[in-house]
């Protein structure tokens, strides 16, 4: 029986695994040393996340770690509540390639 071709295209609900690249100071100093970090849902797992970018960037995978970011209370005057905590991951991506994450 023949392979499927679906193999390596990202499928509609992939898109909602990985949400936007996390672009700050400290990530963009990591970039320099091959990791690069993402905010991803909260459902996602290492597998799917390796999968995801892999296919989208066309780059080696070599190491994903998850770091999940509490919510945070939050004051303006008498009202209180909470920003949301969120779920990051760190992708480590194989030597002497590259993830263009520029805003364009």
């Amino acid at each position: 029986m023949a392979k499927k071709q679906t193999e390596n295209r990202i499928k509609s609900e992939d898109f909602n695994l990985v949400k936007k690249p996390c672009i700050t100071e400290k990530a963009s100093s990591l970039a320099e040393k091959n990791f690069y970090t993402f905010e991803v849902a909260k459902n996602a797992n290492k597998i799917e996340i390796k999968d995801f970018i892999e296919k989208k960037y066309n780059v080696n995978v070599v190491l994903v770690r998850i770091i999940n970011v509490p919510k945070k209370p939050k004051r303006r005057g008498l009202i209180e509540g909470y920003k949301p905590g969120f779920k990051k991951a760190l992708v480590r991506i194989k030597k002497g390639e590259q993830i263009d994450l520029t805003i364009k």
